[in-house]
This record gives structure tokens, C-alpha cells and sequence, in this order.
């Protein structure tokens, strides 16, 4: 993790037991879902839209006293990835996450679209996972049911690589007043493993405006300490 001794980072975070499944779109597809000021990235051609379940553990925000159901809550994200002046980074169409003082943080902190979801999972070797999302006038109704099985550890992802386009990204991006923002994450390269799927039904993707077909490039990855910055222009 890089030292950026002149930034005070605004949250301290885990993230543990932690799930990628990938799907590859034409660019088209995901271009009216993201603001017109920034870039599709593509890797081979295409863009790829994620499903990212995890539990986030060890969370504490700068200047925030230790509250219950804030640091620690499981949250499962519906992700694509984005380009701006250069840098790479997420664009995150939606984030369910377990508590409402999450929720209400991301929204106001980083305007991050927030969704407030009921939960039930059992982890371990294999990890059952499954997610509602509460009534609301504001979001489609969504839901999620995924299994997956822990496998063999993978080599760290070399630059230019596949694994490395869908993972190593220390950028979120959002839109505040009608303005791009940036928030910068700094964590280790993420040390990642094999993963079985072994069930998936899942509606979060298609309430977000897509329709994925086939079996997802599936990764996964035990725990990961990052650092999350205040937005920036």
C-alpha cells in the first residue's frame, strides 16, 4: 500500500471474501448507462460490466465515531469501468450494502448509488450468498442468489493482462451537480484465486439496464486492506 503521507485517507476498510464475476459487452451497450464525459474502457474491443459480492470488515471513517452496523456489513456492487483524462477507473451502477448508515454515507460522501438491501449469507470454503432489496420509490427491485467454492491461488496479475484491466483500478468515479468527480482507493495488488460458481441466479444486473448471456470469468479473492480518499475534481 502506498504511503500518501500529504492526503489524510476519509476510510479505512477490508474487504473480505470478496467475488468477481465478469461479463464481456460490446461498448455500445454500456454507453448510455454512464455519463457522456467518460470514456468506455475496453479491453480486446469490449466493455465488461462485474458482479462483486464481499463483506466489508474493519471500516472506519476519519473524524466518525465507531457506530454500530458501520463497520462491519455486506455489500454487493454492479460495477463497469470508465476512463477519464487518462486514468482508469470503476463506474459503480449500483452498490447494495447490508446497514442504512453505509447507504446514507456513500451517498452523501462520494454520491455513490447506494442501495439499501436485506442479506443472508453463510461463508466459508464455499459461500452462499443471497441479497433482497427493500421497497423503494427510488430503485427497481432487485435480488441475488450466489454460491461460489474457494480455489487455488492465482499469480499476481501482470500489466496488460486480462485479470489485471478487471482488477487493479485505484479510482472510482461519480457525478456531483453535474460534475465528474474522483475518489482514489490505495491497496496492494489484489491477491487473487480460483473460484467455482456453483449458483447464480441474479437480477441487480438487468435492474441496472443489461442483459448479460453466458457463464461470467469468475475470480475471487480472501480479504484486501484498502484506503478510500475524499472526492476531488
Amino acid at each position: 500500500m502506498t504511503d500518501h503521507k500529504q492526503e489524510p485517507h476519509a476510510v479505512r476498510m477490508t474487504w473480505h471474501n470478496l467475488l468477481f464475476l465478469h461479463w464481456r459487452l460490446p461498448a455500445s451497450v454500456i454507453r448510455p448507462l454512464v455519463p457522456e464525459q467518460l470514456e468506455i474502457d475496453t479491453f480486446d474491443g469490449s466493455a465488461w460490466v462485474a458482479l462483486v459480492p464481499f463483506e466489508m470488515t474493519e471500516t472506519s471513517f476519519k473524524g466518525v465515531p465507531p457506530l454500530p452496523g458501520l463497520s462491519r456489513f455486506f455489500e454487493c456492487n454492479v460495477r463497469t469501468y470508465v476512463r477519464h483524462g487518462g486514468t482508469s477507473g470503476v463506474w459503480f451502477l449500483s452498490l447494495d450494502a447490508e446497514h442504512l448508515l453505509p447507504v446514507l454515507g456513500g451517498r452523501w460522501l462520494w454520491s455513490l448509488n447506494y442501495v439499501h438491501s436485506r442479506f443472508t449469507v453463510t461463508e466459508g470454503e464455499r459461500t452462499d450468498y443471497a441479497l433482497t432489496r427493500r421497497p423503494s420509490r427510488h430503485w427497481p427491485k432487485g435480488s441475488a442468489r450466489i454460491v461460489w467454492t474457494r480455489g487455488e491461488a492465482l499469480p499476481t496479475s501482470e500489466p496488460g493482462s486480462l485479470e489485471h484491466f478487471l482488477t487493479e483500478r485505484y479510482c472510482l468515479y461519480t457525478k456531483r451537480r453535474g460534475r465528474i468527480m474522483s475518489g482514489r482507493i490505495d491497496h496492494e495488488p489484489w491477491p487473487l484465486r480460483q473460484a467455482t460458481l456453483n449458483e447464480l441466479d441474479d437480477s441487480l444486473i438487468a435492474a441496472a439496464g443489461i442483459a448479460v448471456e453466458g457463464e461470467p470469468l469468475v475470480m475471487m479473492s480472501d480479504s484486501i486492506d484498502v484506503l478510500g480518499y475524499k472526492l476531488s475534481k
